[in-house]
């Protein structure tokens, strides 16, 4: 009996040290609020704004200004018939194809630099000097391209949004390539040279983040900008992330396509491998021809036969070359 009571005492003791060491262990499994769902999703990435105050001042002016100036101007701006506007786009968007090709080069997007100088070889020549938009119709869309987004290919990735006066929003890094792409364009504009290329290229860059004051050749889209503005309830806050979102888009489509950051192309495992046919020059044959003759002239003979217990073969001297019919 005192056997059995010690035994059971010990047994005792035992389960109440695993118990306490079970009760102070942190327990394995993962927080409850993953266990519904198979993987872990990633928050939205948060636009940077440091300065919303002094943007959100700036925002105002320019509200006043498109509400004073711009909205009125785009509404009769509207009153044009349409063909009149698209050849003004058109003509306008043929201009800053040259600094849009030079981005390209930039940035090692070679096939979007390919289309950027065909669409503006053909829309300058069979497009009247780039009032038609002949090179979409054939398959060539127009392609992103700004010193901003060069670079940002180039590793200047993280900026914060800002909001300039009457230019409107756009980000540190966008300002600072129209800054530098204006300054390329200098010295031509101050020689009167190539000063509507200027002009389009400073307009190009000015809408590239979606102003709110759009160029001349937006002004179509002034009046739907006006129509958001009435239905939004912060429209600082909804501008800002259509024209993130916009841009987001044109610098992924940079990153994806450039030589510097794109992944490779893999092969395609259901191509055809190219089969390497050679074929002899017509004026190439008589040459070879003798050649062929003489290699078959000093051949040596092989001969075989057979005979009990394998085949023997005998390798004799070469065999006179045959007489041609004139001999």
């Amino acid at each position: 009996m005192k056997v059995r009571a010690i035994v059971n005492l010990a047994g005792c003791i035992l389960v109440g040290v695993g118990l306490s060491a079970c009760a102070g262990t942190a327990p394995s499994l993962p927080p409850a609020q993953y266990l519904a769902s198979p993987e872990k999703t990633e928050e939205p990435r948060a636009i940077a704004d440091p300065n919303e105050q002094y943007n959100r001042s700036v925002f105002e002016s320019n509200q006043k200004f498109n509400h004073a100036v711009l909205y009125p101007v785009a509404k009769a701006y509207n009153g044009i018939p349409e063909d009149v506007r698209d050849r003004v786009a058109a003509f306008a968007a043929n201009l800053s194809e040259p600094m849009v090709f030079a981005n390209n080069i930039l940035q090692l997007r070679l096939k979007a630099a390919a289309t950027t100088l065909g669409r503006f070889a053909v829309n300058t020549t069979i497009g009247l000097g780039g009032l038609f938009d002949v090179a979409t119709a054939q398959g060539m869309n127009a392609q992103s391209g700004d010193f901003g987004q060069t670079l940002y290919v180039w590793g200047y990735r993280d900026t914060s949004y800002t909001v300039l006066p009457i230019i409107g929003p756009t980000n540190v890094r966008d300002a600072i390539g129209g800054v530098v792409e204006f300054a390329a364009e200098l010295p031509a504009g101050l020689s009167g040279a190539l000063v509507p290329v200027q002009y389009a290229s400073m307009a190009n860059a000015v809408g590239t983040a979606g102003t709110v004051t759009s160029p001349l050749t937006k002004l179509s889209k002034a009046e739907d900008m006006q129509t958001l503005e009435e239905s939004s309830i912060d429209f600082y806050t909804m501008l800002k992330s259509v024209t993130d979102q916009k841009r987001q888009a044109e610098l992924q489509e940079a990153l994806n396509t450039s030589a510097l950051t794109g992944e490779p192309v893999p092969p395609d495992p259901n191509a055809i491998e190219p089969v390497t046919v050679l074929v002899s020059s017509p004026t190439m044959l008589p040459q070879r021809q003798p050649a062929k003759a003489i290699v078959e002239a000093t051949a040596p003979v092989v001969s075989s036969y057979t005979q009990r217990g394998g085949t023997v073969v005998v390798i004799g001297p070469p065999a006179p070359a045959p007489a041609s019919p004139a001999e």
